[in-house]
């Protein structure tokens, strides 16, 4: 039995993990990767559980499934998200813990709750985080196994890699570290050690069956598109100095010049635990980079979101290390370690607290990297602009169930239908749904079309007949009257209206 005073403190992460991240979940428009996790999770719902997942995101929408996303849509979505990030962060303190004590699992579970990248990202549904936070919780498995030699660690362990595997398969590189941190550990027999490899691959191999088997049997394919992220030659093929080069990006946009200098430390710090935890923290280490050096490595094109998987390790490794170097201190300024620790963690917040209430309150204002920012601001991917356009549609358009054509792509307009009331849903035809509006038009009455003004090819000067532009909904850092998301109305005649634009159309 554990006594309460060592459940209360990784009690009050997790409390606090769900606390910010929860608030205001909704703040942020739905993403097209977001937008097709929830299709995918309505699938399930229609019998397909394995519907469309040749990215390698196998069983990250089952999550989401279970809260029915029909109703809720976007708080079903991410609040999946903020549920697995909950084991993950009880790993990184139990782990930390185990190599640096007490001020080591508190400072691994600050710097996870107070991380910006991770606070982002651990509030969409998106399944980098996810598959990251599970390979932690293996991580620790791995560790646990070590110090209690019993074939149910083992079991415990091989699910949650594969569970890791399954919410994104670019976790299949833990699968290496937690073989070194078996293989390696001080403490198992060798029999023992290899038995347990053969567990664990077993339940890997086993999970990754049946999605597999479903894929060749129903598309005669298996997971293409995931593969072909892997290493490669062409126009997509980045390389490992622009990978390199991107995560500089992402952790100097990120304006980490106080978090990145103090992270570093701690990973130092980490060789600087008790002697007779040195191999473990080495194993730790070694267990975090391998990861991150494949991603570097072999990945064709890098965004900032995966590196996700590798971030929670990364904390863990930081709080730990930290720990280790403030338990360096004499015994007779103990208290100067809480000290250090607290302002520790007061410099991280120092980054996290504006951050975090610029989400909460006007999260189109984050102050995000600048790739980040056109992926979930400002580009057609984002959702700003779109869903304020999809939820006006009762006013704009009036009558239930007219038509109403988007000039999309279609995940855009099938993300934007996840706002829609009912009887207001676009119609996705594909892009730029030029003759899906003509036939709407030859079946006679008013058509109104949505407009993603950011992609070329659909012209609405086209296609002859009244044009009148009824609403304009702007992106951020877009003029009040230059929105780039454009409702129009078009009919046989031409209508008799102020702003009925017949001819010109500044674009």
């Amino acid at each position: 039995m554990i006594p309460l005073r060592r459940l209360w403190p990784v009690v009050a992460l997790l409390l606090a993990l769900w606390g910010t991240r929860i608030a205001a979940l909704e703040a942020l428009p739905l993403h097209n990767d977001e937008g097709l996790h929830l299709t995918r999770a309505i699938a399930v719902w229609d019998g397909h559980p394995f519907w469309d997942i040749t990215d390698g995101k196998i069983v990250n929408h089952w999550l989401i499934a279970l809260f029915y996303p029909q109703h809720a849509p976007v708080f079903a979505a991410r609040i999946a998200t903020v549920l697995v990030a909950l084991p993950g962060l009880a790993a990184a303190y139990a782990l930390a813990r185990r190599l640096a004590g007490e001020s080591g699992g508190l400072l691994a579970g600050a710097w996870w709750l107070l991380t910006p990248h991770l606070f982002f990202y651990e509030r969409l549904a998106q399944s980098d985080v996810q598959a990251g936070a599970l390979a932690l919780v293996a991580l620790w498995g791995a560790y646990r196994l070590n110090v209690t030699r019993r074939p149910r660690d083992a079991v415990l362990t091989g699910l949650a890699l594969a569970a890791a595997g399954l919410f994104k398969i670019s976790a299949a590189p833990f699968a290496l570290s937690v073989a070194i941190v078996i293989l390696l550990g001080e403490r198992l027999p060798l029999r023992r050690r290899i038995s347990s490899l053969l567990i664990i691959a077993a339940i890997g191999a086993a999970c990754l069956a049946v999605p597999l088997l479903y894929l060749v049997l129903r598309r005669g394919a298996g997971f293409g598109v995931a593969l072909g992220w892997v290493g490669g030659s062409g126009a997509l093929f980045s390389g490992a100095g622009a990978n390199l080069a991107a995560l500089a990006a992402l952790v100097a946009g990120e304006k980490a010049v106080i978090a990145g200098p103090l992270a570093a430390i701690g990973w130092a710090g980490l060789l600087a635990v008790r002697a007779g935890r040195r191999r473990r923290a080495a194993l730790l280490l070694a267990a975090g980079l391998l990861p991150l050096a494949a991603i570097l490595l072999l990945a064709r094109m890098v965004e900032a979101r995966h590196f996700g998987v590798v971030v929670p390790t990364a904390l863990a490794q930081a709080g730990a290390g930290w720990g280790a170097l403030l338990g360096r201190l004499p015994v007779r300024v103990a208290g100067l370690r809480w000290v250090a620790g607290a302002l520790l963690i007061g410099l991280l917040a120092a980054s996290f607290v504006p951050f975090a209430a610029t989400a909460y309150r006007d999260a189109g204002s984050l102050p995000l990297p600048p790739a980040m920012a056109r992926q979930y601001l400002t580009d057609h991917s984002a959702g700003f602009g779109l869903r304020e356009a999809v939820q006006a549609l009762p006013q704009t358009v009036g009558a239930p169930d007219a038509p109403i054509i988007a000039a999309m792509f279609g995940d855009s307009c099938r993300r934007a239908n996840f706002y829609a009331a009912p009887g207001y849903a676009l119609q996705c035809p594909d892009y730029p749904g030029t003759a899906a509006v003509q036939a709407a038009l030859a079946a006679g009455g008013p058509v109104y079309v949505l407009e993603d003004a950011l992609l070329p090819g659909f012209n609405p000067l086209e296609l002859g007949g009244g044009l009148m532009l009824v609403a304009r909904y702007t992106r951020p850092g877009e003029p009040a009257d230059g929105g780039s998301v454009i409702l129009w109305r078009l009919d046989d005649e031409v209508i008799p209206s102020p702003i009925c634009l017949p001819c010109e159309m500044p674009r």
